[in-house]
Parts: C-alpha cells; structure tokens; sequence
C-alpha cells in the first residue's frame, strides 16, 4: 500500500512511499488530539436516501483549512492519501482510499486525482484523469474541529444528536438534490462513503 500525505500546499507526488510508523501516526492523530466525544461506530452502512440539497446541513469545521493537493500514482495498488489541516497542529481532515481496482483502467496505468477542499466545511471536491470503477472511499476526520451550524441545534436539538445522524453526502450533477450514500464508522468521529464518481463529497445531515 502506498500512503500518500496531503501537504499543505498543492503537490503532485508519484509513488512516494511512506514508512509505516508514520501511516500509524497519521491515523492517530485525531484521537491523540481530543475533542469532542463522537458516537458509537456504525456496524452496517446507513441506508442510501435522495434529499433536497437545500434541506441537508453541512457540518462545518473551525479549524485551518487543508490545501489543494494534486497526486499522481499508479493503478493496480492500494494508495491512500492523507488531508491534513493547517498548522499549528496539522491535525488530519481526510483520507482518500483507492484499491488496485479503484479505476477502470487496467493495472499500471497512471491516474492523477486532484482534490480541492471546500472552505469551511467537512467537503471535498474530487476529480480524477481515469474513470472510476469501484471501491474507493473517503474518511473524513471531524473530532477536533468539529462544528455543529445553530441550524442543525434547532434541527436535531443537540449537537449530539445531529452527529448521529451525519453521513456522507454527494450532490446529484444537474439538479438541486443530494444523495445521503450508506456511511460506516469505523471508529469515533470518523465517517466513511465511498467514492465512485468525480464530485462533491459532504459530510451533511438531513431531518
């Protein structure tokens, strides 16, 4: 597997391995951290469901924001790259996994992903130079700078509540709807959806 770090500028980087020691770091980085308790994690995926964009409330982040990264790897291998915010504390925002069949090009082919994060909030806007297949995901990474809207309070009515209810979200191209996509957590304040088309990835809430 190659682990990839977002940087905090925008970067193209080909197979840059990473030790293991530092992957192990990167994704205890956000336990380390503290912050606010996140809910139990998921055992099965939440259930798919389409929304009016305008009803979904985005989960907001009051922490430096990541930069724009641009990385370009080989396919046929698990690559995984790695969003941080800003410094001081380069806490980390995002993980993108691809597996070896994460594109529909076959096994050796170059593929760069560019992924620009959206101010202010949980979001990340997602492209890529070939086709995506199948098996890709995003972790997003929310405990130390997780911020609830006073629109999701009155929503929900604990901030509680309303990260129980997040999950991942994808706006449907052409048309003011956002597809909810079936999201797991794997540990606390950590959300996972998966990735199978360029676009908008969101980590939102809808009553």
């Amino acid at each position: 597997m190659t682990a990839i770090s977002g940087g905090h500028r925008s970067r193209t980087s080909r197979r840059r391995l990473v030790p293991a020691p530092v992957a192990v770091l990167a994704a205890g980085a956000v336990v380390a951290c503290g912050g606010r308790a996140g809910s139990a994690p998921r055992v099965a995926p939440t259930a798919a469901r389409v929304v009016p964009a305008a009803a979904a409330i985005v989960l907001e982040t009051a922490g430096p924001p990541p930069s724009d990264t641009s990385v370009t790897f080989t396919t046929g291998a698990t690559h995984v790259i790695v969003l941080r915010h800003g410094p001081p504390e380069n806490v980390v925002f995002a993980e993108l996994s691809f597996p070896p069949r994460a594109f529909r090009a076959d096994s050796g082919r170059m593929v760069t992903v560019e992924i620009r994060p959206r101010p202010g909030v949980y979001g990340l806007d997602v492209t890529a130079s070939q086709p995506f297949a199948d098996g890709a995901s995003v972790t997003f990474k929310y405990a130390r700078y997780f911020l609830a809207p006073a629109r999701a309070r009155a929503a929900f009515g604990s901030d509680a509540l309303y990260e129980r209810a997040l999950t991942v979200g994808h706006p449907i191209p052409g048309g003011p709807l956002l597809t909810l996509l079936p999201s797991t957590r794997p540990a606390a304040d950590n959300l996972v959806g998966p990735v199978r088309s360029p676009g908008t990835y969101l980590v939102a809430a809808a009553p």
